[in-house]
């Protein structure tokens, strides 16, 4: 009776894991942007790791669980390597670089970017040609957002320094 019980349970258990693959499946294909897509695609890998998991439950075989652990490795290392397509993809369409070393070259994209915004807001409001103090003014942000982020990044470092090293400075 009790068994029985259980096997019912295991059973109705995998019937709303299957629906959720299901819906799961849906929401990759219809997701409205590419990270529902990509959280999508991560909860149907966890779903099918708890299906496999109720399956060695419920067909007694101990081997299924290994199974289970390499799935969701592999199933893990799916999804950082969708995740890191995506980010180089948005960087792309940004034209961004996607490393570390290149932060001064994006910083530089940006101030030319916001310094041409500036010349443009900066003509529309003197009604003027002259883009001499728009210039100075897009030097200026640069200047700052340049000094912001080599603060933060500074500040960042200094935060990762082990508390023994700072006393011992």
């Amino acid at each position: 009776m009790v068994e029985t019980a259980y096997h019912v349970l295991l059973l109705g258990a995998m019937l709303v894991l299957g629906v959720l693959i299901i819906l799961g499946i849906i929401r990759s294909v219809l997701g409205p942007g590419i990270s529902d897509r990509i959280i999508a695609v991560n909860m149907i890998g966890t779903i099918i790791i708890m299906l496999i998991a109720i399956l060695s439950l419920y067909l007694d075989e101990n081997y299924l669980v290994d199974v289970c652990l390499i799935y969701a490795m592999v199933s893990f290392l799916g999804v950082v390597v969708l995740c890191k397509v995506y980010t180089g993809v948005y960087l792309q369409k940004r034209n961004r670089k996607a490393n570390l070393t290149a932060i001064e070259d994006n910083l530089e994209q940006q101030a030319q970017v916001r310094e041409s915004g500036v010349v443009e807001a900066d003509a529309e409001k003197t009604g003027s040609t002259e883009s001499g103090s728009a210039e100075e003014a897009g030097n200026e942000i640069a200047v700052k957002n340049a000094g912001s982020v080599k603060t933060a990044v500074s500040a960042e470092a200094n935060r990762m320094q082990p508390e023994a090293a700072k006393e011992g400075a």
